[in-house]
């Protein structure tokens, strides 16, 4: 995140967990109809994370190369919303049990 550090960094990070939010959701709500648990999880947030990271450094390119680097903000802000899926579900199975 190099030059990026600091209250700058702050509303960039709440900027990428709206699009990264979505994307989770989305594919959540598409693959309801399997198997819920952690493996599931795994997998929807490794395809939005992908899907954001390359979505944001072509989103933010210049000429028509693709920008990495504020690729870590949308790993860290995916990061954060499988946390809280993984809290979440932990929360349901102790609750069904």
């Amino acid at each position: 995140m190099g030059d990026y550090m600091g209250a700058g960094s702050a509303a960039m990070l709440l900027g990428a967990l709206v699009p990264t939010f979505l994307l989770s959701r989305l594919l959540l709500w598409i693959t309801k109809r399997w198997n819920s648990g952690v493996p599931r999880l795994l997998l929807v947030h490794i395809i939005c994370g992908a899907l954001a990271v390359v979505a944001s450094a072509n989103g933010y390119s210049e000429a028509g190369t693709p920008d990495w680097s504020r690729s870590p903000l949308y790993i860290v802000a995916q990061l954060i919303w499988l946390i809280v899926d993984f809290v979440r579900c932990r929360r349901q199975s102790q609750i069904a049990s």
